[in-house]
C-alpha cells in the first residue's frame, strides 16, 4: 500500500510541476489545527513558501495573508469544515518583495473516518483579473461620468438605421420617447428631411472615419429646435453590421445667435455709410461694402493698414490729436474729414467714432460710422457762390424800389408819381429777373 501511495505522489509530483497553480489537500485535525499534508510545487507562486513548509501546521500561509482578509478567510474555512460545504472566497496574499496579489481558492471538504476534515482544491492567482476588473469598473464610471457631463443626445446606430440604445441627460429634446424608438429605424421616428441629413452624415463617417457639422431641426413642444451631428463608426463588428455613435448637439441657441448676427451683417454691409472697426492702435480690422466703394480700395489692400492712408493732408494734426483723446478716454468724437480716394480724388466725410468695450468695461476696438457729405458740401458751396455772384444784381434794383417808394411818399404832382411809377415797375422787374437766375443756377448740376 505504501508503495501505491509513494507511486501517487511522485505523479502527483510530476503532473503538477510546471503548473502555476496550486493543486493541494487540506486538512484539519481533531484538535482543530491546519495542515497541508499535499501541496503542488505552485505553492512557491501562490504564497511564497514550499509545500513542506505547511506539511505540519498553516503557520507560512496565514503570516502572508492580508491582515484585512485573515479573520475574514479563517471564518470560511471554519464554517465550511464544519458544515462540509464548497469552500470558495478571494483574498489578497503580501509574500515579501513582491506587489500584492489577489487569490482565488476552491475546494471540497469531507470527513475521514477517524473524524477529521480534509479537502481537495486549487488556488490560482487572479490578480491580473481582478486588476481588469478594477481598471473596467474605474473606466465605467469615468464613462458614466462623461455621458452624465455630456449635454448631447447619444445614440447606439445600426448601419441599417436601427437606433441599438440611447443616452441623454434631458428627454425633452426627443422626437420620440425612448421605449418608442429603441430599437426602431430612424427613419421611421424622425422627419424625412432629418433622416436624410443623418444618412449623409453616416455616409461621411464611412469615407473619412468621422462626420462633423451636418445640421437639422425639429418641430418639437417647445418649437423648432436645431442639431449638429457628430458620427464615429464603433471600431467593432456586431455580427456582420457596423454600428455608429452619434452625438446630436443641441445649437439652438448659437443658430438664433448666428441668424442674428447675419441680420446684422446684411445690414452692415448693405449700409449706405462707411463701417469701420480698428484696433487701439488704428489698424483697420474690418470695413464694409460701401467703405470700399466709396475709397476705391480693395479690402486686402485696407485691412491691417492704418486708416491714414485717406489723408489728404487738410485736416488739421490737432484735429487728429483731439480725436484720439476724446476717443480713447472713452467718449464718442463727432466731425468733419476731407479724406482722399485711391485715385486720388477729394471727399468729404461727416465721422462719428466710438469705443466698442468687452464685458469686462475694457476698450478692445474703435468704431467708426462714416457719411460721404461730399455733394452737401459741393451744394451749400455752391449756393455760397450763388449769392456772392447775384447779390448785386439784387441789391439794384431793391434799392430803386426802396428810394422810390420814399420819393412817393412826398408832396409831388401827379404827373411826378406816374413817372416815379414807371421807375418802380422797372426795377421790379430787373428784381424779378435777378431772382429767376438765382433759382435757374440753383437747378444747374453740381
Amino acid at each position: 500500500m505504501g508503495s501505491i501511495e509513494k507511486y501517487s505522489e511522485d505523479e502527483f509530483r510530476k503532473l503538477s510541476k510546471h503548473l502555476p497553480d496550486l493543486i493541494y489537500q487540506f486538512t484539519r485535525r481533531l484538535d482543530g489545527s491546519y495542515y497541508i499534508p499535499i501541496a503542488s510545487s505552485g505553492i512557491e507562486n501562490i504564497f511564497g513558501c514550499k509545500p513542506e513548509d505547511v506539511a505540519e501546521n498553516f503557520d507560512a500561509i496565514i503570516k502572508v495573508i492580508h491582515p484585512e482578509d485573515l479573520e475574514r478567510v479563517l471564518d470560511k474555512i471554519e464554517y465550511c469544515a464544519t458544515h462540509l460545504t464548497e469552500f470558495e472566497i478571494e483574498c489578497r496574499v503580501c509574500i515579501p518583495g513582491k506587489p500584492i496579489q489577489w487569490i482565488l481558492a476552491r475546494s471540497t471538504p469531507e470527513k475521514l473516518p477517524d473524524g477529521s476534515i480534509t479537502a481537495y482544491g486549487f488556488i490560482t492567482n487572479v490578480t491580473s483579473q481582478k486588476n481588469a476588473a478594477e481598471a473596467y469598473k474605474s473606466l465605467s464610471k469615468k464613462q458614466e461620468a462623461i455621458l452624465k457631463a455630456i449635454p448631447d443626445l447619444i445614440f447606439e446606430i445600426g448601419q441599417d438605421r436601427t437606433i441599438y440604445e440611447y443616452h441623454s441627460p434631458v428627454n425633452d429634446l426627443l422626437a420620440a420617447p425612448p421605449e418608442l424608438f429603441i430599437g426602431k429605424k430612424y427613419n421611421e421616428v424622425i422627419p424625412n428631411s432629418a433622416s436624410d441629413i443623418l444618412d449623409s452624415a453616416i455616409l461621411e463617417a464611412n469615407e473619412k472615419g468621422y462626420s462633423v457639422g451636418f445640421q437639422y431641426s425639429l418641430d418639437l413642444s417647445q418649437g423648432q429646435m436645431w442639431f449638429e451631428l457628430s458620427v464615429a463608426p464603433i471600431q467593432h463588428e456586431f455580427g456582420n453590421e457596423r454600428r455608429y455613435i452619434v452625438l446630436s448637439k443641441d445649437i439652438t441657441e448659437r443658430k438664433k445667435k448666428e441668424d442674428k448676427l447675419q441680420q446684422l451683417n446684411h445690414a452692415v454691409e448693405q449700409s449706405t455709410a462707411s463701417i469701420v472697426i480698428t484696433n487701439l492702435e488704428g489698424n483697420l480690422e474690418y470695413v464694409n461694402h460701401q467703405f470700399l466703394k466709396i475709397t476705391g480700395y480693395s479690402y486686402e489692400e485696407v485691412i491691417g493698414n492704418n486708416p491714414r492712408m485717406l489723408n489728404s493732408g487738410y485736416t488739421k494734426k490737432e484735429d487728429y490729436k483731439k480725436m484720439w483723446e476724446t476717443i480713447k478716454s472713452g467718449g464718442t468724437w463727432q466731425g468733419e474729414f476731407l479724406n482722399k480716394k485711391k485715385n486720388g480724388a477729394l471727399f468729404w466725410e461727416e465721422v462719428i467714432i466710438s469705443p466698442v468695450r468687452n464685458n469686462n468695461g475694457e476698450i478692445i476696438n474703435f468704431l467708426a460710422i462714416k457719411t460721404d457729405i461730399t455733394k452737401q458740401k459741393k451744394t451749400v458751396e455752391k449756393l455760397r457762390k450763388i449769392a456772392w455772384d447775384q447779390s448785386h444784381q439784387v441789391r439794384s434794383p431793391l434799392t430803386d424800389i426802396l428810394g422810390i417808394i420814399n420819393v412817393i411818399k412826398l408832396d409831388i404832382s401827379t404827373e411826378e408819381k406816374i413817372e416815379l411809377l414807371s421807375h418802380l415797375e422797372k426795377a421790379a422787374q430787373q428784381l424779378d429777373q435777378a431772382i429767376h437766375k438765382v433759382i435757374d443756377e440753383t437747378k444747374k448740376p453740381l
